[in-house]
């Protein structure tokens, strides 16, 4: 396990969090035939994957965005960190390819990263880490350098508090999750949404995304900080209306085009944080 052991020393090292290697078998057996396909396509003669979670800051309260989106967008920050460990990886292993992937991907990363023992995976679909909890950021290299590992995901240990304290009442006790009825997801919705929908979002008080199931989960009781400068820096907790008034959507991206919650553009932002102000007037 020489060679496992080393990969994952590289890209943990660039990742500044957690990486372990497996065997693809069981991650590609739960794959749709058009995304096994793919996947295959893009490394030919898979055979190992190396998996990895990017810790983000955990530790502001308050606010109306997501822990997730305060920082840098993951996006961005995972892909300049994976491009160097791919760097280091071939220097180590000469005549095998590597790629790295973040969220965009054919693979299902929370059961990759669970699968290659760096977590269990809770009822809200999320990876449960012992040293972070679920402020992580999953993230992979597939290879055809031959790699072992890899054994059945532990599952949370079923206590139901986030099944309980979901806003929208869109986890079930299976890890279904029900996206007509997840506040994170309808604040990223575009297009019209139901009275009831709008009435979650107003008396949430989050402008983007929600943290609820993460906050009560007994995984994130004192979790580590992340040491990774891109989620440290330039933490911003509150977006308001008059930030986005008269914004042309070009703009918006050019002002806030780094960040995670930029990916959908303005409009949502601006509805959402109407329905904020509506549900305080109201009150």
């Amino acid at each position: 396990m020489e060679k496992e052991r080393r990969a994952a020393e590289i890209l943990a090292a660039c990742c500044q969090g957690a990486a372990a290697a497996a065997s693809p078998e069981a991650v590609l057996a739960r794959m749709g035939e058009a995304n096994r396909r793919k996947a295959l396509e893009q490394v030919p003669g898979l055979q190992g994957l190396l998996c990895c979670v990017f810790p983000y800051f955990n530790r502001l309260d308050g606010g109306n965005l997501s822990l997730y989106a305060r920082g840098m967008d993951y996006h961005l920050a995972a892909r300049k960190r994976l491009d160097r460990a791919c760097e280091a990886l071939e220097k180590e292993f000469p005549g095998f390819q590597f790629r790295g992937y973040a969220d965009v991907s054919p693979f299902p990363e929370v059961y990759a990263c669970a699968w290659a023992g760096l977590g269990a995976i809770g009822k809200n679909g999320l990876l449960l880490t012992r040293r972070w909890g679920s402020y992580v950021f999953c993230g992979m290299i597939a290879t055809d350098l031959p790699l072992e590992g890899g054994e059945e995901p532990q599952k949370c240990p079923d206590c139901g508090l986030c099944l309980r304290t979901c806003p929208g009442g869109a986890l079930s006790q299976d890890g279904r999750l029900d996206q007509s009825r997840c506040l994170s997801a309808l604040t990223q919705q575009k297009g019209e949404l139901t009275l009831e929908q709008r009435r979650l979002i107003g008396r949430s008080g989050m402008a983007w995304g929600c943290d609820v199931c993460q906050r009560v989960c007994p995984a994130n009781r004192g979790p580590e900080q992340t040491k990774i400068a891109e989620f440290l820096e330039n933490i911003r907790s509150s977006l308001t209306a008059e930030e986005l008034e008269g914004l042309t959507q070009r703009e918006f991206r050019q002002k806030y085009g780094d960040r995670a919650f930029a990916w959908r553009g303005v409009v949502p932002l601006r509805r959402n944080l109407a329905l904020l102000s509506q549900e305080k007037d109201s009150l």
